[in-house]
């Protein structure tokens, strides 16, 4: 029907335009025949108006073709009447001028309307539109009427309360379109081919000619499942309810069982600080006594003649070194999470490490942007050990660079000399607490006291071109303040 409908209409605009052009040739060719040279050109407005409406990307050439018609028929028949022609030729210009004027205006007129169209029938949203003043449906795109489970057209001239049935919502969403023009999110009933009701969001605007152009959401899920949820809801509520006698009685039993446990872990505390006053009282006095053991193989030493007897007494001084060692170990182990970890900034606490050290000879560089990580309060004693490996371990190293850079979900604290580096056999063990050379326990302490807000602690140097230590620090346990 849309297909004959189409064309029935554009015969009709060949027809008219067709007349138009056979009137104006043949009213000019009589006109200069009987020497009437002044009302036969206005006849020519007509065809080129109604060509430019209908086909406005043509409008220029066919008035192009239309005026040399025209100024032709004036130079054959006029016989080249100087006068006459110099009209004519006015008359062309103004033809033309009028032309791409109009088609212009035309082509704009064109492009509105197929942005209009191209809206209207590629939204999303169903659209329709009515006469305010008779009730009449005038157009309603695809969208539309699959909503309302119609054809496109089968509505049109039909009156609105085919699609919503009268109703006060529907009253005041009409006088407020009346009063305002416009109007947005009325909820309103419409029923559909087959009678159903459904839920809809209507917003409208009055435009020219008393026209409503309406914009439709349909809602009817949405409401169905808001329902379901308030019934749910109140379900819950109910649940909730039931269950809060049991819930404040199982809260009593909570508070009981917290109150138990408080005493318990101040029990505990309190044993605490007793071994660890115990321990340091005995590590203290342990310490005494090897020291004047340690003072009296010294003399020894001096006084030992016999070789073989002074190669002894240095074997027990190495041990009783060594039981030095381990016992300051078992007091900075011991202190490991006895404080709470704090927020340090990196920058310090390695420069603080470092004036406790000797460093003779090897420069400290840091370029670490004022980085603060949150860590155990023993984190100068990572550093230490690894200022200390640098010094003790690093045969010529003469630099030590400490750097950081953030990674996707961690921070790295990179560490290195340019020393003899760790060769590969070794990499395995120096984390190991058997593994110590002069050091004692540092890297082992070391890993301990970084694994207490889960940062790790890598080697990844190569073997003659120093050492190379990565701290990886785990998102939320790093900042740069300012």
């Amino acid at each position: 029907m849309n297909g004959t409908h189409f064309e029935g209409s554009r015969f009709f605009w060949w027809v008219a335009i067709g007349l138009s052009v056979m009137i104006a040739v043949s009213t000019s060719i009589v006109s200069l025949m009987n020497g009437i040279y002044d009302v036969y050109p206005f006849l020519y407005f007509l065809p080129i108006i109604l060509f430019i409406y209908r086909y406005p990307h043509r409008g220029v050439i066919f008035t192009l073709i239309i005026s040399i018609v025209y100024l032709l028929l004036v130079y054959l028949l006029s016989g080249f009447n100087p006068m006459l022609v110099a009209i004519s030729t006015a008359w062309f210009v103004i033809f033309v001028t009028i032309g791409v004027v109009t088609s212009s205006f035309a082509e704009g007129m064109k492009s509105e309307e197929q942005k209009y169209r191209g809206i209207f029938e590629n939204s999303q949203a169903g659209i329709f539109t009515f006469d305010l003043g008779t009730r009449q449906i005038c157009e309603m795109n695809s969208k539309c009427a699959r909503l309302l489970s119609f054809e496109q057209g089968d509505l049109q001239d039909k009156d609105i309360s085919r699609i919503i049935p009268p109703s006060e919502d529907f009253s005041a969403f009409i006088q407020e379109l009346r009063q305002e023009r416009h109007t947005s999110d009325h909820e309103l009933r419409f029923t559909t081919r087959d009678g159903s009701v459904r839920q809809f969001v209507v917003s409208a605007s009055l435009s020219e000619g008393n026209i409503a152009i309406c914009s439709i959401i349909d809602v009817t899920e949405r409401r169905l499942a808001e329902k379901v949820i308030q019934k749910a809801r109140d379900e819950l509520e109910d649940r909730v309810k039931e269950r809060t006698d049991e819930l404040l009685k199982a809260n009593e039993v909570l508070k009981a069982e917290l109150a138990e446990r408080r005493r318990f872990e101040s029990a505990i505390q309190l044993a605490n600080r007793k071994l660890s006053t115990l321990s340091s009282i005995t590590r203290h006095d342990i310490l005494n006594q090897v020291s004047a053991i340690v003072m009296y193989l010294s003399i020894a030493q001096e006084e030992a003649a016999d070789p073989q007897l002074k190669e002894h007494l240095q074997k027990i001084d190495e041990i009783t070194h060594l039981i030095q060692r381990q016992i300051r170990f078992t007091r900075d182990y011991q202190n490991i999470g006895s404080n709470a970890p704090s927020w340090l900034q990196v920058d310090d606490v390695i420069h603080e490490a470092a004036k406790d050290m000797n460093l003779h000879g090897i420069r400290l560089e840091t370029d670490l942007d004022g980085l603060e990580i949150y860590a155990d309060s023993l984190l100068g004693k990572v550093f230490s050990s690894l200022l200390d490996n640098s010094h003790r371990h690093g045969g010529h190293a003469t630099l030590v660079r400490i750097t950081s850079r953030q990674e996707e979900d961690h921070l790295v604290i990179v560490y290195e000399d340019n020393g003899i580096g760790i060769p590969e056999v070794a990499k395995a063990k120096i984390f190991r607490r058997e593994y110590y050379r002069n050091t004692g326990y540092g890297l082992f302490l070391s890993e301990e006291i970084l694994s207490i807000t889960g940062t790790k602690i890598t080697e990844t140097g190569t073997e003659g071109q120093g050492a190379r230590f990565e701290i990886h620090v785990p998102k939320g346990m790093f900042r740069f303040p300012g």
